[in-house]
């Protein structure tokens, strides 16, 4: 059922009050907060003007967005707030041109995008290899998440965009908050009492932080199939990014002094100058190279909507505390909280002059992981690390072509034969 203009208006007027001027851009939908300055009882009436929209609402803002209504697919906006008051987006797929509205007896699969990526990440190559599009036409329901951060949610309802406050968070809120989140309210929209979950890179490892925290959650997955996952990085092979690691606490100091805790969206005037330079990056042998020289890696495998799709939309925005605990992670060795330093720590963690480790045998969901050869972010000996920490892993596969690597998981032109029909076959057979 479609949400009423009266419906928009109150939830517009409700984001509107409790987080400043907004800013409405239609072509990718975001929302953006310019200005805030909330009093304590200004925050308190918010909240519960908050709860009544909730309960009446279901949470919900829907409208087709053009990219999949383009292809004939019938589409939704799910706007929901975090337990710390976060708005994120969810992004449905709930029929298709081929098999129409999906099957209500199939269990709800959930996607999650990686570092700085969005929901569109999975729907670059099109209709007839994108895996939403192929999970859809089989019948499924279909969502894809949004990080707190990036392009698509953006929004808190109290704290300003621009304020060092909303930037505070990791991949460690992502997964105690922002997952949670949504895996509740697609339960709630579909009736069901379990999902299905792929997950791309730090889509796997905030799966893990939840399941890890907060072992209910087990029980509302039926299997999670794991691609790339970034959860030990201790091998990770690309200088530049290992360089940034090994001086992260230095490298966040110095742009915070500046006012700058994010990583912004990648802007459209930047896309116009990208496709000036490069109209045809298969007949431009700079523009490839300057593509692999900062994604780390050749791209034997990429699409014919490979480069400049990817462009378009990555990055789709981040903080950079996410990035930072990422190159904690790789000089570590461990799998753990953000480390803020001895004495916070204490403070934090109970004592402990270290974050104590994610307890990973408490994630007793089946787990299925993919992995590729040639990825240099995660490399195969840290995801065999991982899969031998796992209580219930289902199968360890290791894509065939050698060169197969981290963002080939979604942007590869063989990526269909080479992965999706068997994640779809497994969805199917669990």
């Amino acid at each position: 059922m479609g949400t009423s203009c009266v419906q928009i208006l109150l939830i517009g007027a409700y984001i509107s009050w409790s987080s400043g001027d907004i800013v409405f851009r239609e072509e990718d939908a975001v929302l953006t907060t310019v200005k805030q300055e909330p009093t304590p009882l200004f925050q308190l009436f918010n909240r519960i003007i908050l709860c009544v929209l909730i309960v009446y609402f279901r949470y919900t803002i829907r409208f087709q967005p053009e990219i999949t209504q383009k292809y004939g697919y019938a589409s939704e906006v799910h706007n929901i707030v975090t337990e710390d008051g976060y708005i994120v987006e969810l992004h449905r797929i709930r029929a298709s041109p081929v098999s129409g509205p999906a099957d209500p007896r199939k269990l709800p699969v959930l996607l999650m995008h990686g570092l700085m990526g969005s929901s569109a990440d999975w729907i670059l190559i099109g209709p007839e290899e994108a895996l939403p599009y192929l999970l859809s036409d089989r019948g499924h329901d279909v969502w894809l998440g949004n990080a707190r951060g990036n392009r698509y949610s953006r929004n808190h309802t109290y704290l300003p965009l621009e304020e060092r406050e909303f930037w505070d968070f990791s991949f460690h809120e992502i997964g105690f908050y922002d997952l949670p989140a949504m895996v509740d309210h697609v339960l709630a929209e579909t009736g069901q009492t379990q999902l299905h979950y792929v997950g791309h890179s730090q889509g796997t490892t905030v799966f893990f932080v939840l399941n890890s925290l907060r072992p209910e959650y087990n029980r509302k997955f039926r299997l999670m199939q794991a691609l790339a996952p970034a959860v030990f990085l201790t091998h990770l092979q690309n200088p530049f990014l290992r360089f940034l690691a090994q001086h992260e606490t230095v490298a966040l100091q110095f742009v915070n002094s500046f006012g700058i805790y994010e990583m912004k969206p990648f802007p459209e005037e930047m896309n116009r100058l990208a496709k000036a330079l490069c109209p045809d990056f298969y007949s431009r042998a700079l523009c490839l190279d300057a593509m692999h020289t900062m994604t780390g890696n050749k791209y034997h495998h990429i699409s014919q909507l490979g480069f400049p799709m990817l462009m378009h939309h990555l990055p789709a925005g981040c903080s950079l505390k996410q990035v930072a605990h990422f190159g904690q992670e790789v000089i570590s060795g461990h799998f753990r909280p953000y480390d803020f330093g001895a004495e916070e720590n204490r403070r934090r963690y109970a004592g402990s002059d270290m974050p104590p480790d994610y307890d990973l045998t408490k994630v007793t969901v089946p787990v299925v992981v993919f992995y590729g050869l040639a990825d240099q972010l995660t490399h195969p000996t840290d995801v065999r690390l991982l899969a031998g920490r796992l209580p219930n892993l289902v199968a360890l596969n290791q894509l065939p072509n050698a060169t197969f690597n981290h963002m080939d998981f979604l942007l590869a032109g063989d990526v269909k034969d080479a992965l999706y029909d068997s994640i779809i076959g497994n969805v199917e057979q669990a």
